[in-house]
């Protein structure tokens, strides 16, 4: 797999699987995944609904997407340079899978969308 592939993978794997923290009307630990998709359900509301309210909660999960994307795209860029060469795919697919396995255990808080407590990836969607 070439080097831009395994870049383009473990960014993927890391806004899907890595819980982030967020802040929003409540804390919370969530992937970058559910922060895009809330962002792209509130932006459109600043054409709309011009309330500062609006603003601010477009706003800040429009900030928090932006620099969770950016931080985990350098994060995937260093992950990847380092990396020996040789095994570079092998390591690369290990770390996917233990990113997928961890999301599989009660990791995210996410009360905008699971409740109060903590929950798996599949529980953040429902």
């Amino acid at each position: 797999m070439t080097t831009r592939a395994l870049r383009w993978l473990l960014w993927l794997a890391f806004v899907l699987f890595v819980p982030l923290p967020y802040f929003m009307v409540e804390i919370g630990r969530v992937p970058a995944a559910q922060l895009f998709m809330f962002a792209a359900v509130t932006t459109p509301l600043l054409f709309t609904d011009f309330g500062f309210t609006t603003q601010v909660v477009a706003g800040l999960f429009l900030l928090q997407s932006f620099l969770f994307g950016l931080l985990l795209w350098l994060l995937a860029v260093v992950v990847v340079r380092y990396l020996p060469v040789a095994r570079q795919t092998l390591i690369a697919l290990a770390l996917v899978a233990a990113l997928a396995g961890l999301a599989l255990a009660p990791v995210y808080r996410a009360p905008l969308s699971a409740g109060p407590l903590p929950t798996n990836w599949f529980g953040l969607w429902r």
